[in-house]
């Protein structure tokens, strides 16, 4: 009688052993599919400020140009 409920025990301890592992690998499953979602959602924004960088910064080299001809063409007529 006692040898039955220690092995009802054990196998009521393997069963909830079992389920703990296996909700492990559930959840940890979950968390790779969220971290690919993610991975994936960052890399279309980067893509796009990426481009608008991109825009900015010729923008502000052709400003950068104008200003630096203007300030040249200033310097050689205060030269004179």
């Amino acid at each position: 009688m006692a040898r039955l409920q220690i092995d009802e025990v054990a196998d009521v301890v393997k069963d909830a052993a079992y389920v703990s592992v296996g909700l492990g690998v559930i959840a940890f499953q979950r968390m790779q599919v969220r971290r690919n979602e993610l991975a994936k959602a960052l890399k279309g924004r980067t893509d796009d400020a990426k481009g608008t960088l991109d825009v900015v910064g010729s923008l502000v080299n052709e400003r950068l140009k104008l200003v630096e001809e203007r300030v040249s063409a200033t310097l050689d007529i205060t030269r004179r």
